[in-house]
């Protein structure tokens, strides 16, 4: 499986600033803790005991997503770079994840502590389909 690289996931946070508001400090990678982000794409490729966190690539996709929205990774943006980074982890793996307005009502209510992480996993499944 691949994912985003840490430069890369710095880099969507930036296009989606750019592209869409916010703030972003210059200079700056915009990280609120830097050490957060590599323990997330640790974390979602890591194992406990032998057994994988995240087993699935609908799974680890949700939780590079989750972590980053939940965790306010960023000064700015963490809603719309986490569902970006899912996106692109699904691309990267031969997936399209259909991207429209349940997006961002969708981040606003994982950050407002409406919907488990399952739920979400099950959210991304219906809106993802092979690449053809």
């Amino acid at each position: 499986m691949e994912f985003p690289r840490f430069e890369e996931v710095l880099e969507i946070n930036r296009r989606m600033i750019t592209a869409f508001g916010g703030i972003f400090f210059e200079g700056d990678d915009n990280l609120g803790n830097p050490g957060s982000l590599a323990y997330i794409l640790d974390a979602i490729q890591g194992s406990v005991f032998g057994c994988e966190l995240y087993p699935t690539l609908m799974e680890k996709a949700a939780a590079l997503a989750w972590y980053i929205m939940k965790g306010h990774v960023f000064h700015d943006g963490n809603k719309r770079t986490g569902m970006e980074c899912c996106r692109l982890t699904l691309d990267l793996n031969g997936y399209v994840m259909s991207i429209d307005k349940d997006t961002v009502d969708m981040a606003i209510r994982i950050c407002e502590g409406q919907v488990p992480f399952t739920t979400f996993v099950l959210w991304i499944e219906a809106r993802t389909r092979r690449k053809t």
